[in-house]
């Protein structure tokens, strides 16, 4: 079940560019369409994006599912809306620090960002899912 921090910053990393991917082909799709409502829409698009697919989808936005890796509370469900709240709130001032970030995931015990410690969630590869939750159970 142990990672290597680099294995998993690099998945983590490569899912943000994912999702931020999704999120600007999105939002020229919508323009394209005529149905870009200004910078709120895209600000509020960005903030509930991350919040929503993590709460409703299991842990999951596109980038993780494509990075094969999923969002956790410590009891192994997913994050609760609170939760999935608190870590994309957090995302944005943690995307502008960039490097500060990522020294901040390397040096914490559980690789976790800011955001993750605030909302008590970690990040795990989803091979290792099913293993956590038996061992939490027993």
């Amino acid at each position: 079940m142990e990672v290597a921090r680099t294995s998993l910053l690099m998945r983590r990393i490569g899912a943000y560019v994912v999702d931020i991917a999704t999120i600007v082909i999105a939002l020229h799709g919508l323009n394209a369409a005529d149905l870009y409502f200004g910078p709120f829409f895209q600000t509020t698009l960005y903030v509930f994006y991350f919040t929503i697919l993590e709460w409703c989808w299991g842990g999951k936005t596109l980038g993780k599912y494509v990075s094969r890796i999923v969002v956790i509370n410590g009891a192994g469900n997913s994050p609760t809306f609170a939760q999935a709240l608190v870590r994309g709130l957090t995302r944005h001032i943690e995307a502008v620090l960039g490097l500060i970030t990522i020294f901040v995931v390397i040096r914490s015990d559980q690789c976790q960002r800011v955001g993750d410690m605030l909302a008590k969630t970690y990040v795990i590869p989803i091979k290792d899912l099913a293993q956590l939750r038996t061992v939490i159970r027993n």
